[in-house]
């Protein structure tokens, strides 16, 4: 069993940590921005959205033109939690940034998408134009999007995926990104969608080729397929926050409870209560050999990747227990 309120307090102290600041533009900040703002909407106070709403103020005086002509796909991903704010204040005009760069993604004629078909697109593209496509109900967001995922030939025939075309190796937050991909864009497709059962479907089986390669302590490992591996903090996030949203949208019954407390039980022992993370995997673009996913720096201290992604995956972990 999972003690509520020691999920909860730490939710709040990473939140808290790593939802408190936007150094650059990019996902692993704007996750956590978004989980100190969940934790807001289910009523705890965290004053993030005062400080969202400043956050969003220096975007549209400032950032947005100083910045956003460098920004690849994981600054525009750091535009999420511009979403909660809005749930919380209901001014479009916060929508308007994810809104832009959604556009962007779309521009077939100047693709921004890497030639290479990384899998750390699907979760950004998902990221933003789910979202776009949830506030304008234009479909040219979510076929861009829905085309995206299925037509991805990273998936292996056994359901799990590699990192890149030029990078055929089971990276553990690799994996991840295409669980947030499927999870994020599932999230905004319409019900009656045609090929709504295809995405959930491409989605369970990479699902079902995850569960057995969960190891004993209950983490998945840097690479997924190598037992000496290490256990790693991000992968192990990702995709427990796909499997408790899973089960948030009745795509999967509690009976996978079980699989999200021993994730717990890893994740709980690599979170000090100061907020400093353990094994954590470094930044990581598609590597040369196998070797080099192995030997991969692992953060321990305040890191914001797996302090933020952390925060994610406890938040809608607390959401379904609650």
């Amino acid at each position: 069993m999972i003690n509520k309120q020691n999920l909860l307090e730490k939710a709040i102290t990473l939140s808290k940590i790593y939802g408190n600041k936007l150094e650059i533009v990019v996902y692993t900040q704007g996750v956590g921005i978004s989980a100190r703002l969940r934790l807001e909407k289910l009523g705890f106070v965290t004053r993030a959205k005062d400080f969202a709403d400043d956050l969003y103020k220096d975007l549209i005086n400032r950032r947005l033109n100083d910045e956003s002509f460098e920004w690849k796909n994981d600054n525009r991903a750091g535009l999420i939690w511009l979403d909660d704010l809005y749930e919380i204040t209901g001014d479009k005009k916060n929508i308007e940034p994810i809104i832009d760069q959604a556009n962007m993604f779309i521009d077939t004629d100047n693709s921004i998408l890497d030639e290479n078909i990384q899998v750390e697109d699907q979760f950004f593209v998902s990221a933003i134009l789910g979202r776009a496509f949830k506030y304008t109900n234009d479909n040219k967001y979510l076929d861009f999007m829905i085309s995206h995922l299925l037509s991805s030939p990273l998936q292996r025939k056994n359901g799990i995926y590699v990192h890149s075309k030029i990078a055929p190796f089971a990276w553990g937050r690799g994996n991840g990104f295409a669980c947030y991909g499927a999870i994020e864009a599932i999230k905004y497709i319409p019900q009656n969608h045609y090929l709504r059962e295809e995405v959930i479907a491409k989605h369970h089986k990479h699902l079902r080729a995850l569960i057995p390669l969960q190891s004993s302590n209950g983490g998945w490992r840097q690479v997924l397929d190598v037992e000496n591996s290490y256990e790693e903090l991000t992968a192990t996030c990702m995709i427990g926050y796909s499997l408790a949203n899973n089960i948030k949208l009745g795509l999967l019954t509690k009976e996978y409870i079980d699989i999200l407390y021993k994730a717990w039980d890893f994740v709980d022992g690599k979170i000090e209560n100061t907020g400093i993370v353990h094994d954590s995997c470094t930044g990581t673009g598609s590597m040369t050999t196998l070797d080099d996913y192995l030997i991969r720096k692992r953060e321990n201290g305040f890191d914001n990747r797996g302090g933020s992604l952390a925060a994610w995956f406890l938040v809608s972990l607390y959401e379904i227990l609650s």
